[in-house]
């Protein structure tokens, strides 16, 4: 039997929705609204469905889109598209500077500087204090960047860490019973401490002092206690001039790098096993002359970096420096250098340069004027055929907004 027309009207309801394709007029007028909007052809699209198109452009081209337009200028340095990527989980390696004050300083798309949320005042400590170790405080871990060591103005410690996702800060116990010197490494994608073995009041610390070691366990929110540094392989602890800077770390993969200032040998702790092993270090990368060397990981290289040099250099960067190669396990010498603070990218490694005064941690008589003024931050690559980098003469230098004795350290985090 065939269906009468209220039936078939009310088979149409059930099925849902028909497309009806708009008017002539309609298309006119959207095809005109196109063409003079500073949008281009997107303005038919809502705002979100544009965002969160834009949100997945590489970094590096958002100039790029920008130029483009008014509009697309206004979208892309717009709050409103930060918070895109941040709804759509997308995060690039970004160059962040640490200042003294606990400031964030981040280079956005290449250029450009940000200043991140600060720290707050009840959470902020000294970062050029007499008891944190130089190079060791501040790690990152992905969007997250912790910063340990140092009093805070009430007298307690504690790790502060910035979370880039959110823009904001929050804080973390130390260890307990955690000796002040604290510092703090991230590695294979956990978090990981270490402090000096304390010693009743009165005694003297052995020449060989061990070092207590800690993890961080993300699910139960709590320290775990690691396998302490044996005391045949300890290293020295001693103070001079206005740090304790005695220990150098670094992590390389799934092992971290321990040093003394003296470099006498490295204290490798593997992350997997939970042991520890030496590497000696050759005479030939014991810098004498240096006030203070660092350690910089690249591409299964430990570089042993050098910032002084007994002939006045105006770029103290070019010194050559020796480097462990942690997978044929053997020592290279490598021509050339790069600054003390430096942090690899996505493509280049940068590292910020010095423009009047000494690449390298400022003593006391070397700040101010007479040590340090501008500075900005240099692009390197790695060489080819060898394992040193070069400057990247194509990329131009970015000035820093602030002085060089102003910033304490430099890292990469990833950021929306």
């Amino acid at each position: 039997m065939a269906a009468s027309l209220e039936e078939l009207r009310g088979l149409g309801a059930r099925a849902g929705p028909r497309f009806v394709e708009p008017r002539r007029g309609m298309v006119k007028a959207m095809a005109r609204r196109a063409k003079m909007s500073h949008l281009g052809a997107f303005q038919i699209l809502p705002e979100h469905v544009v965002l969160s198109c834009l949100a997945r452009v590489p970094r590096e081209d958002h100039d790029a889109v920008a130029d483009c337009s008014t509009g697309f200028r206004a979208l892309m340095r717009s709050e409103r598209f930060v918070k895109a990527r941040r709804a759509e989980d997308i995060t690039e390696e970004t160059f962040v500077a640490v200042t003294r004050d606990c400031g964030l300083l981040a280079l956005v798309s290449g250029r450009m500087w940000r200043r991140l949320a600060p720290m707050p005042p009840e959470m902020r400590i000294d970062l050029d204090s007499d008891i944190r170790f130089w190079g060791s405080g501040i790690t990152v871990i992905g969007t997250e960047l912790f910063i340990a060591g140092g009093v805070r103005s009430d007298g307690s410690c504690a790790v502060a860490v910035h979370d880039a996702v959110d823009d904001s800060w929050f804080s973390m116990q130390l260890p307990p019973s955690c000796p002040i010197n604290f510092f703090a490494l991230g590695c294979a994608g956990r978090l990981f401490g270490g402090a000096f073995k304390e010693h009743p009041y009165g005694t003297m610390a052995p020449a060989q002092n061990s070092i207590l070691f800690w993890s961080w366990d993300a699910n139960s929110q709590e320290w775990v206690e690691l396998p302490s540094m044996p005391q045949s392989m300890g290293l020295s602890y001693r103070v001079y001039g206005d740090n304790l800077d005695s220990l150098i770390t670094v992590a390389a993969e799934g092992e971290i790098f321990i040093c003394d200032r003296y470099l006498s040998h490295f204290c490798v702790f593997d992350v997997l096993s939970e042991t520890w092993r030496r590497v000696d270090i050759p005479l030939a990368a014991r810098y004498l002359d240096q006030y203070s060397p660092s350690l910089f990981y690249h591409r299964g290289l430990v570089h042993v970096l050098r910032h002084r040099s007994p002939i006045p250099r105006r770029l103290g960067y070019g010194n050559d420096h020796m480097a462990y190669d942690t997978i044929s396990e053997v020592w290279v010498s490598i021509n050339g250098g790069l600054p003390r603070h430096t942090a690899r990218g996505p493509k280049y490694v940068l590292g910020v340069v010095n423009h009047n005064g000494p690449d390298d941690y400022l003593m006391q008589l070397e700040k101010g004027e007479r040590g340090a003024s501008s500075c900005s931050v240099h692009f390197y690559v790695r060489r080819d055929n060898s394992f040193g980098h070069d400057v990247a003469a194509w990329k131009k230098p970015i000035n820093l907004p602030i002085r060089y004795d102003a910033f304490d350290q430099v890292a990469s985090v990833a950021m929306p």
